[in-house]
């Protein structure tokens, strides 16, 4: 595909095939990226952008399914190189991933698979059976994310159950639940694993919160009482800015993976 030269501190050139709907850009580095189904009114707008790398990240980046481009050594002819599935219909995660991702030129792409909902007291047991399913599925290697919930003065409820009880309680409800108790802490574990059909590489870590007295944002009931240590905002009005529950980056289980992938792409295992 023919690239037209472009003026911008990240992307070098750009490329379209209207017929196939095929974007290519190509970053300062030497990076290709080809995104699929790309529109030609979203092409004509992003060669109109006043930041060809903002347009991408805004609109077209994490929009489209895509594949990093490489170069056959023998022909010169493009190849592609598939990016890791992260199997999960939550597009903010997806963003997290990939700006942790993107510091080690890791490519993710999102991947949305009919996962049975496992139930376990282990929230890695869990994790761990979700991204075996989801190999099984994809045949191919797999990222899965899974969050327990555990609130001390309900004695660890409602753990794994999260997903079923958040459907069945409105806010409202689980703050009744907690109109004696003293102790409004709650953990979340967060769960993270790579599956590539042989063993699984497993991240997880406590995140310490506490139950608000009244609900704020919308979504998931239990995002609406939550705050995470160091907020002032539930997780639900954090989600609704685009962050991740208000995580810091530095103690993210994402940035631990990608640093993990780094290694492994070093050693050629990835």
């Amino acid at each position: 595909m023919r690239r037209v030269p472009v003026t911008s501190s990240d992307v070098v050139s750009i490329g379209y095939d209207a017929a196939e709907r095929l974007l290519e850009v190509e970053f300062r580095g030497g990076r290709v990226y080809r995104y699929r189904g790309v529109e030609p009114d979203m092409h004509a707008q992003f060669m109109k952008a006043d930041s060809y790398g903002q347009f991408l990240f805004a609109y077209i980046n994490g929009h489209y399914r895509y594949e990093k481009v490489t170069e056959n050594a023998e022909t010169g002819e493009p190849g592609q190189a598939q990016p890791i599935a992260f199997v999960t219909g939550n597009a903010i995660k997806m963003r997290e991933l990939q700006r942790a991702c993107a510091v080690y030129d890791i490519d993710i792409e999102q991947l949305e698979l009919p996962i049975d909902e496992i139930q376990s007291d282990n929230p890695e047991d869990i994790a761990v059976k979700k991204a075996k399913h989801a190999y099984e599925i994809a045949k191919r290697p797999v990222i899965v994310n899974d969050s327990y919930w555990n609130i001390l003065a309900l004695r660890g409820f409602p753990g794994a159950y999260m997903s079923s009880v958040a459907r069945w309680l409105r806010a409202e409800e689980f703050l009744k639940l907690l109109e004696d108790k003293t102790d409004r802490t709650i953990v979340l574990t967060d769960t993270i694993v790579y599956y590539d059909g042989k063993r699984p590489k497993v991240f997880s870590k406590d995140y310490m919160g506490e139950i608000a007295p009244v609900p704020a944002g919308e979504g998931l009931s239990i995002d609406q009482i939550v705050i995470m240590r160091g907020q002032t905002k539930t997780v639900a009005e954090l989600f609704a800015k685009g962050e991740r529950g208000g995580l810091n980056p530095e103690e993210d289980i994402f940035y631990d993976l990608a640093k993990w992938l780094r290694l492994q792409r070093r050693l050629g295992k990835v």
